[in-house]
């Protein structure tokens, strides 16, 4: 349901981004109106939550599983989305933000089936464990709505410097709008990763029971932070914009993904611990 409900949504945007401003005045106002696109993907973001929460939990165990961290992480990647929606001209983004949400959740469930229920790793919960959890959750949704929208900032440069008359051009944001909104998501997101590091330095041996040693998802996510303070300081000292500040998002992100997510699809898949 949470599938069809975010495909749905997609093609919905789609369908109006496609609807040229002349040919649509209401254009804007469904900007950050709450009206039957919104409404399906709150639907969809329900039947998502429980099912994430059927996964993620057993008893007084969380489930930190692939499965059920990609379930999560994309969870918390659509309410922070729509939440946005309402108040920031966010909302065309849904294009990519709701598919890919869609495919993660297949994903979810594919791999849950196959591997992840075979062994799963759960950890009982505590207050420092959820806290650190929590954390972690929120900065992989803020960079990754911030790396969705740095690929729609360059498709959206390059369309006006090749003075195509688009109409997913003309459904965006300006760019100046899209460029102060990353700024705002990458900054937030960079003070959670920080909380989100040294929570696990300082809290490693009440939050996973040992402790703290530098592993590759741990040295992977220290790069990444790296790029991402490199990148505020080149904001703050010379005024960086435009596609390299972009550019500069997409490899933090990808950072992320290949510390945490691509070292779990390989210990899972080889059943490493």
């Amino acid at each position: 349901m949470a599938i069809l409900g975010y495909l749905l949504a997609t093609f919905l945007i789609a369908n109006r981004i496609s609807t040229h401003r002349e040919s649509n005045p209401d254009i804007d106002n469904y900007i950050t109106s709450v009206d039957a696109i919104f409404i399906i993907a709150c639907f969809s973001w329900v039947a998502h939550l429980i099912y994430a929460n059927g996964i993620s939990h057993t008893g007084s165990t969380i489930n930190f599983s692939l499965s059920s961290m990609t379930c999560l992480v994309s969870l918390v990647i659509v309410i922070i989305f729509l939440l946005g929606s309402l108040a920031m001209p966010i909302r065309t983004l849904g294009v990519l933000v709701f598919p890919l949400t869609a495919t993660s959740l297949l994903f979810s469930f594919l791999w849950g089936n196959e591997i992840g229920n075979e062994n799963p790793e759960h950890i009982t919960q505590s207050i420092a464990f959820a806290s650190h959890i929590m954390v972690s959750l929120l900065t992989y949704a803020l960079i990754s709505i911030a790396a969705i929208q740095s690929l729609l900032y360059v498709y959206q440069e390059r369309l006006i410097k090749k003075r195509t008359a688009s109409t997913m051009l003309l459904a965006l944001p300006p760019l100046q709008t899209m460029e102060q909104l990353l700024f705002r998501l990458v900054s937030v997101g960079f003070i959670l990763l920080t909380l989100t590091l040294l929570s696990g330095a300082i809290f490693s041996q009440e939050i996973f029971g040992q402790p703290f040693t530098l592993k590759h998802h741990t040295i992977f996510a220290i790069i990444s932070w790296l790029v991402f303070a490199i990148l505020l300081f080149k904001r703050f000292k010379s005024g960086l914009r435009g596609s390299q500040a972009m550019v500069w998002t997409i490899v933090g992100f990808l950072l992320m993904q290949i510390g945490y997510f691509g070292t779990k699809i390989i210990t899972e898949s080889l059943h490493i611990q």
